[in-house]
């Protein structure tokens, strides 16, 4: 199982596009998405849990290796979404199957700034998504997580690190959020998604809340 969280406000090209290649290069393990409930270090996400959970359904729609997964919203509510409460629950439901948490490199070189972000190596993998540009991760973490290929990573349940090869895209969720404030489009949101932005009127001047901080993903240039 492959976990890749995030606010996912909106989710765009780029967090597709990353899921895909990191489920293929795991076997077409199945990715699950989890739109967080409140991030701990940034700001509430514009739209609610159910309109972000209802843009990652339509993204993943036609990708059956892609899960639209609600549990952070479920069980979190109103609470912050500490990765480690999410990994401890998956580990737990999945017994001593690989559990593969996917973060970008930016994050990867400042894994020691989360909370007990030790235990990560007994409860899961990583799968890194390269951003240019992104500082090397400090040697304690590298340790932590040794860097292996995808077929150790699928014979172990945990404690490895996959990097994922080949940056494109340089997709931030903000720049989206206020190219649908100014233009009302984006092409780098899906048609599904970009729809159900239109038919619910997310992300105008009237819905804007205030900013939020939303790290760069790069992936490798594959559709969709």
């Amino acid at each position: 199982m492959i976990l890749f969280g995030g606010t996912f406000d909106p989710i765009h090209r780029a967090h597709v596009r990353a899921a895909l290649a990191v489920s293929r290069a795991l076997g077409d393990a199945p990715v699950h998405l989890l739109p967080n409930a409140v991030p701990p270090h940034r700001a509430q996400p514009q739209a609610s849990g159910a309109q972000r959970l209802a843009m990652v359904r339509q993204a993943c729609a036609g990708y059956p290796q892609l899960v639209a997964d609600d549990w952070e919203l479920r069980e979190r509510g109103g609470a912050p979404s500490f990765t480690l409460n999410t990994l401890k629950h998956f580990r737990r439901l999945i017994g001593r199957r690989p559990l593969v948490f996917v973060v970008g490199a930016d994050s990867f070189a400042h894994l020691d700034r989360w909370h007990r972000w030790r235990e990560y190596a007994a409860l899961c993998h990583l799968a890194v998504v390269p951003r240019p540009g992104a500082a090397p991760a400090p040697l304690r973490v590298q340790r932590a997580f040794p860097r292996a290929g995808g077929r150790l990573l699928r014979a172990r349940p945990a404690g490895r690190r996959l990097m994922l090869a080949r940056p494109v895209l340089d997709v931030a969720a903000t720049d989206i959020r206020e190219t649908l404030r100014a233009h009302g489009d984006s092409p780098l949101l899906t048609p599904a998604v970009r729809a159900h932005i239109h038919r619910h009127g997310l992300y105008n001047q009237s819905a804007h809340r205030g900013d939020t901080a939303d790290n760069p993903v790069h992936v490798p240039n594959e559709a969709p």
